[in-house]
């Protein structure tokens, strides 16, 4: 999500609570006509940028405007009017008296990933030899995360269909997605492009020419989305999705595809702005506020279930071995048995 030095990250912004401090009505007029010219100057989506300053001209005028009294209530107010042009808006309070022991501080999104196995939950072998795996974010690509992934892939690389659990990931490094497609789609296919208003160029994203283990180009592949996916795990679905390399079981995603930055607005306050935007080889466009739409649309809460079961009969129609078809046709009639009446 954001873009720091020639790298495209996608992840989450999170707006943090601060402590209570009151604002006057001159640094909030200073902080949103800072804003809007921030905006007008950087923001990707140049045909948008005429009604976000309209918004932000009439919020102005509000009631809610003027009753704001604190940094983070101001803050949450011009993210709130902002997101409803593009979920990767956001506008933060940094308390310049705030300890650095303060329980609230929240740990940064690729930390965090670093800290917790770069994200991954869950691997395992379902019965009937299905690949499933659970991961929550897309860490930044490391000599450490690139291990981490290569385990991974290494653990499922047997597996006759996989299953990848995105429902509750929030994004993070385009390079991850572009490693862990690697394993995936044939070497150097384009899969997206990211294009930056700053420089006014253009990067195409290609998959590596080598990865370390298997290639598995013919492995049908389910990948499980929700309202909660978002970011780099919608690049990753709607790629797959377009190049007719997966199946999308779950929900429509959040619909977030513009990488951001950081822009100091002065009083402590700064803007994440999307500078750049994701465009597909195929579609010619992306995700952004629309999300990206699952082939099987259904409620996320069932989309493991019916991806599983969707593998299971995959996998059927090409095997052979008496014992694997007695689990496949076991775990049929057990998911048959639990599915809700409309998914069977």
């Amino acid at each position: 999500m954001e873009f720091k030095s020639g790298i495209i990250i996608w992840g989450f912004i999170v707006f943090s609570p601060l402590a209570h401090a009151d604002i006057s009505y001159i640094d909030k007029n200073h902080i949103l006509n800072t804003l809007t010219d921030n905006i007008e100057q950087q923001y990707v989506e140049v045909k948008k940028i005429d009604k976000i300053s309209d918004a932000l001209t009439v919020l102005k005028t509000s009631s809610e405007f003027t009753s704001s009294q604190s940094q983070e209530q101001f803050a949450s107010l011009l993210t709130a009017e902002l997101q409803k042009f593009d979920k990767h808006f956001t506008v933060q309070w940094q308390n310049p008296n705030k300890s650095q022991n303060n329980k609230t501080k929240r740990e940064p999104w690729f930390t965090k990933l670093s800290r917790k196995n770069s994200g991954f939950n869950r691997v395992e072998v379902l019965d009937g030899n299905i690949g499933y795996v659970d991961f929550w974010g897309f860490a930044e690509l490391s000599k450490n995360s690139k291990s981490v992934v290569e385990s991974v892939m290494g653990f499922v690389s047997n597996a006759d269909a996989l299953i990848f659990d995105l429902r509750n990931n929030g994004g993070g490094s385009a390079e991850m997605v572009q490693f862990i497609s690697s394993y995936f789609l044939k070497p150097n296919t384009h899969f997206n492009s990211i294009y930056s208003r700053v420089t006014d160029s253009t990067r195409e994203y290609r998959t590596f020419a080598n990865v370390n283990g298997s290639i598995h180009l013919d492995t049908p592949i389910y990948i499980l989305t929700s309202n909660d996916t978002f970011s780099a795990a919608e690049e990753f679905a709607y790629n797959l999705k377009h190049l007719e390399r997966a199946t999308l079981v779950g929900e429509r995603t959040k619909g977030g595809a513009n990488p951001w930055q950081f822009y100091e607005l002065g009083s402590g306050f700064r803007a994440g702005i999307p500078i750049a935007k994701a465009i597909n080889p195929k579609t010619k466009t992306n995700w952004e506020a629309i999300g990206v739409k699952p082939h099987i649309e259904i409620p996320q809460t069932n989309a493991l279930d019916v991806a599983y079961k969707m593998a299971l009969n995959e996998v059927k129609k090409s095997v052979s071995d008496e014992h694997q078809i007695k689990d496949i046709n076991d775990k049929l009639e057990e998911l048959s048995n639990s599915l809700p009446l409309k998914e069977k």
